[in-house]
């Protein structure tokens, strides 16, 4: 058995006995680390495997939570009719949105940082709507069919099913060979053109596919919080979805996992002591751009590689 597979199985038996070894609290942590390791590998996506710094995931993220959650709330939709609605709408907004893979560079942050405050300003504005800063609350428990997941557990149990259901997929799709275009994109996108790809079509598809991944996982954190309002659009989120799968190891299927739970549980941790945990998270994402740039992943890749040569 080789180190990774055995690597794998140790972190699966890990995540399935979580419940049964640890407390509530580590428990509801690492099921938000699973909710924003999806929404920043869905940014990833973008970033690790097409060379597309995209701030307007959280759009998508907000969309669908506030779709699922209006309909569950006002419309009394059942959780699984409102969740497909609100991946649905999210994933819409990224065909939309998809239009911005026209541009690159500086101008491609610059349009999806502005389609994000667009959404942002939105859910603010559109009180009658979004609830504004109230939110929409009192989401009702997640139910499917005979089974509703009302405890931390369960719904950890959940969560952790999709995600690596999600993971899974996401693995076969970046080896497949539109993955390997999009890499190829990535290292050199008058290359690709020259050998007969349509590199605008790779990118489109690729921005739509993230948008639903991040849709999926505004759902899920509807499940997880019962509860939604605009600061789920805000710029803050889009930069930590990034930030979490950069300081994670960006390109790789378990960095953003890994920068998602760094990142909040730093936060956490921090915001016991004083309210600069925005500044914290700072100082450790240039640590490490300065020092470890492919991130936790990168670290123990290199570490295992000079083990190796000794």
């Amino acid at each position: 058995m080789s180190h990774r597979t055995a690597g794998w199985l140790i972190l699966c038996m890990v995540m399935l006995a979580l419940p049964a070894i640890a407390d509530a609290y580590w428990v509801s942590l690492v099921t938000q680390m699973l909710v924003f390791g999806l929404l920043a590998l869905s940014a990833d996506l973008l970033l690790g495997n097409a060379g597309l710094f995209s701030l307007c995931h959280a759009a998508f993220f907000s969309v669908a939570a506030y779709a699922s959650a209006i309909t569950q709330v006002r419309y009394g939709f059942d959780s699984v009719s409102g969740m497909a609605f609100g991946i649905l709408m999210g994933t819409a907004l990224g065909f939309l949105f998809g239009l911005a893979v026209r541009t690159r560079g500086v101008y491609f942050i610059l349009v999806t940082l502005a389609m994000g405050y667009v959404i942002w300003g939105v859910g603010y504005r559109w009180s009658a709507l979004t609830g504004g800063d109230s939110g929409i609350t009192n989401v009702p428990a997640p139910r499917l069919g005979p089974w509703s997941v009302d405890n931390g557990t369960e719904l950890y149990f959940l969560i952790l099913g999709v995600v690596a259901v999600v993971m899974f997929l996401y693995s076969r799709f970046i080896r497949s060979p539109f993955g390997l275009a999009l890499r190829g994109i990535k290292s050199g996108e008058p290359r690709m053109r020259s050998l007969g790809y349509s590199t605008p079509a790779h990118l489109y598809a690729a921005f739509v596919i993230s948008s639903f991944m991040s849709s999926l996982s505004g759902v899920l954190y509807v499940c997880f919080n019962k509860f939604v309002n605009p600061v789920s659009a805000s710029l803050q989120v889009n930069v930590e979805s990034v930030l979490m799968a950069i300081v994670g190891g960006s390109g790789t299927l378990l960095g953003p996992f890994l920068g998602a739970g760094l990142i909040l549980g730093l936060r956490n941790w921090v915001s016991t002591f004083f309210e600069l945990h925005l500044a914290v998270t700072g100082l450790v994402f240039m640590a490490v751009v300065i020092w470890a740039p492919g991130g936790v992943v990168g670290l123990w890749q290199r570490f295992r590689t000079t083990k190796d040569q000794a």
